[in-house]
């Protein structure tokens, strides 16, 4: 019986780390959508990422912080952004990202 739930945790833990890693895609995406990160003129760098209590109505949610350089006027700037998602049938949706 011991076994057979290490085998279990063991078999889960893959999954688990797929959907975490999901998460941190879908809130890196936001960040960079609400950031205008795909501009060509901007680099960024993530410093931080981990998950933070969400706001009232809102199942999870994800802290990030990141420096942003804008390569032509070489402008260094800090942001923090809170992305928040809400719960669906099959996982998590991306609800809204505040940075500041």
């Amino acid at each position: 019986m011991k076994k057979l739930l290490i085998f279990i945790l063991l078999a889960a833990s893959p999954a688990f780390a797929g959907r975490i890693d999901e998460i941190v895609i879908m809130t890196t995406e936001s960040v960079e959508e609400t950031l205008d990160l795909w501009n060509a003129d901007k680099t960024y760098e993530i410093t931080y990422q981990d998950f933070t209590t969400p706001d009232q109505g809102f199942d999870l949610a994800v802290k990030t912080r990141l420096n942003v350089k804008n390569v032509r006027e070489s402008q260094n700037q800090e942001w923090t952004c809170v992305t928040q998602f809400v719960k669906t049938p099959r996982f998590f949706d991306v609800s809204k990202t505040d940075c500041k």
